[in-house]
């Protein structure tokens, strides 16, 4: 079972059209435009550590807010939502980051305390059909990060991130997600 975030101490987002190679043809309608999407921010997690002699390792899915920035782009470049259907993001390529930002331990002297941020890697996309019934292979869902934490005094109180995804703006049946 996979933890997830308590809350956000700070989201951020960018989104903007993707710029066209020379050579590249250009879309034929605003759905087939790619956007680059870069999202940010510090997640709660107060994640302690359950021995104090061994690492605890647990499995964190961070999903950041996907509904602002998709939902300003549909605002901003007049992009036609069918009524009743949930803003996605079908992923091309991405870059996805995560770190520990705030730690504690909570005997002073310590020196068996540890912390890590093992691997991250995408979270499962979800591969569906959009209203349209056009195919969206790789919806994004968030990343996965594999944390430890060693010592039970020790604790993991936040998490940074970055992702940058590449890709195209998706609506989806309200009963999918």
């Amino acid at each position: 079972m996979s933890l997830s975030f308590q809350s956000f101490a700070g989201q951020n987002w960018l989104i903007t059209p993707s710029a066209l190679a020379v050579n590249e043809a250009k879309p034929s309608s605003i759905k087939d435009q790619k956007f680059l999407l870069v999202l940010t921010g510090v997640g709660i997690l107060n994640l302690q550590g359950n021995n104090p002699h061994d690492w605890r390792r647990e499995n964190l899915v961070i999903a950041p807010d996907m509904d602002g920035p998709v939902q300003f782009a549909v605002n901003r470049f007049s992009i036609p939502k069918p009524p009743g259907s949930i803003n996605a993001f079908d992923v091309d390529q991405m870059t996805p980051f995560a770190a520990i930002s705030s730690s504690f331990d909570r005997e002073s002297g310590s020196v068996d305390a540890g912390y890590a941020v093992d691997v991250w890697r995408p979270n499962h996309f979800l591969d569906t059909t959009d209203t349209a019934g056009k195919p969206a292979h790789k919806v994004f869902t968030g990343i996965s990060v594999d944390l430890a934490v060693r010592n039970n005094k020790a604790v993991i109180h936040r998490v940074s991130y970055q992702i940058t995804l590449l890709g195209r703006i998706v609506f989806l049946p309200n009963i999918i997600l």
